[in-house]
C-alpha cells in the first residue's frame, strides 16, 4: 500500500499558517500545539521537530510523519489518535511504529512530494524510495552509483537512471541498512536485483508522478 501527496498540500491542510509553498531556504521555526489544526505530533515528537535547523528539514518530516501516521490510523491503529502514534528507528536507521514493530513500514521524500507505504500482510519486509527526476547525472556519480555491469545495462538517460537509483534505494530500505550497504553490493540489471551477486526473491514496482517523479516500492514475497 503506497500512499504520495506534495508536501504544501499537506502543510496546507494541518497547519494553521499553510503558505510553506517556499520553505526550501528558509531557516527553522519553533513549532507549537496551536500551530496545528489538528493534534498530529506528541511531545517528544515536538522536540525532535524543533530542532532541525532548516524549515525543509522540518517540513519534510512533518509531512512524512502526517502521512504514515494517517495510514497507520486507517489500516492497523483506528482507535488511536494520530499524536499518540510515533516512530523509532532501529540502529541502522529503519523506521518502524513505536510498540507495533511487526508493522512493515518505509517512508520517502523528494522536492515537493512524500510518500509512505505499508503491507497489510505483516509477514512481508519493504522498503520504498522516492526521486524527482533530474537531468541525467554526470559520470563520476553513475560510478559511485552503479557497478560498471549496471552502466553497461543502463539506458543512458535520466528517467531510467533514476528508475534504477530508486530500485537499489528502495531494496537497501528493504534490507533495513539503507546506506550501512555499499551500493556496488547491491546491483539492478535488466529490472531484477541481485544481492551479493545473487537475485533477491523480491517484487518491484515502479511508478511516475506527473512524469516529473518516480516512486519504487521492494517488497518481499512469501
Amino acid at each position: 500500500m503506497i500512499w504520495y501527496s506534495r508536501i504544501p498540500d499537506i502543510t496546507g491542510y494541518i497547519l494553521r499558517k499553510g503558505n510553506y509553498h517556499n520553505f526550501r531556504p528558509m531557516v527553522n521555526e519553533i513549532f507549537k500545539k496551536d500551530d496545528f489544526i489538528l493534534p498530529i505530533l506528541g511531545e517528544t515528537e515536538f522536540t525532535v521537530i524543533n530542532n532541525f535547523k532548516a524549515l525543509k528539514k522540518q517540513v519534510e518530516w512533518l509531512c512524512g510523519r502526517y502521512l504514515i501516521k494517517q495510514m497507520m490510523a486507517h489500516f492497523f491503529l483506528k482507535d488511536t489518535p494520530l499524536d499518540r502514534i510515533s516512530l523509532s528507528y532501529l540502529d541502522e536507521g529503519a523506521p518502524f511504529v513505536s510498540g507495533h514493530p511487526h508493522i512493515p513500514v518505509s517512508l520517502s521524500h523528494s522536492n515537493e512530494y512524500t510518500a509512505v507505504a505499508c503491507d497489510l500482510n505483516t509477514a512481508h519486509s519493504l522498503g520504498l524510495d522516492l526521486e524527482k527526476i533530474a537531468r541525467m547525472p554526470d559520470p563520476s556519480f553513475l560510478n559511485i552509483a552503479f557497478t560498471q555491469k549496471e552502466i553497461l545495462t543502463l539506458e543512458k538517460n535520466a528517467a531510467s537512471v533514476f528508475k534504477n537509483w530508486t530500485v537499489k534505494e528502495a531494496y537497501l530500505k528493504y534490507i533495513k541498512k539503507g546506506f550501512h550497504e555499499s551500493l556496488h553490493k547491491v546491483e539492478v540489471i535488466r529490472d531484477e536485483i541481485f544481492h551479493h551477486g545473487i537475485k533477491a526473491d523480491v517484487d518491484i514496482f515502479s511508478h511516475t508522478i506527473e512524469s516529473e517523479y518516480i516512486l519504487c516500492l521492494v517488497s518481499g514475497r512469501l
